[in-house]
């Protein structure tokens, strides 16, 4: 049978991979927009002052040009929201040392830097759904509210990218 590390070690092993295939995924997603844009400006452009608003093909734009810069725009979050760049997951024992930082056993440390990991992959995932909820809230179609869930899922993941410093900050906020 499997041990609980084991599976963690598995996992964390395609990491890397999984990781160029989200960025594939997003460069199709960005490229995609891109064209969609230009075609909705055109189409704008044309029909003149009746083509609508210029907010549809606007929205697309930016939203294509931020799944383009991903790794960038993912920085630039974590430099606002946390004054640091995403950090190892080795630092979360650093950063939260009286919680986490007191596990001594190796095994248990290599357990909780390869859920680091995942936790870290998981919030790149977040973020480029929540660019994507947000381009669709920004189309206007008629549906379900996707600003909020687009929002939370983008402030989510970016905490998750940075979870280390993000686990460091809760744990002085809840044993002050």
């Amino acid at each position: 049978m499997t041990d609980l590390l084991q599976i963690i070690r598995n996992i964390v092993s395609y990491l890397d991979d999984f990781g160029m295939l989200l960025s594939g995924i997003c460069f199709l997603i960005g490229f995609a927009l891109t064209l969609k844009a230009l075609k909705g400006a055109q189409k704008r452009q044309e029909q003149g002052g009746h083509g609508g608003s210029w907010a549809s093909p606007m929205s697309n734009f930016i939203v294509a040009g931020l799944f383009l810069g991903l790794p960038t725009f993912i920085n630039l979050l974590n430099v606002s929201l946390f004054a640091a760049t995403p950090s190892a997951p080795e630092s979360i024992f650093a950063l939260a040392d009286s919680t986490i930082g007191v596990l001594e056993e190796e095994v248990a440390r290599e357990m909780i830097t390869g859920l680091v990991r995942i936790i870290q992959f998981m919030g790149l995932i977040a973020v480029a759904r929540g660019l994507y909820l947000l381009n669709q809230s920004a189309q206007g179609n008629q549906g379900p509210n996707t600003f909020g869930p687009g929002f939370t899922f983008v402030v989510a993941g970016i905490c998750a990218t940075n979870f280390p410093i993000f686990v460091g900050i809760m744990e002085k906020v809840i044993t002050a």
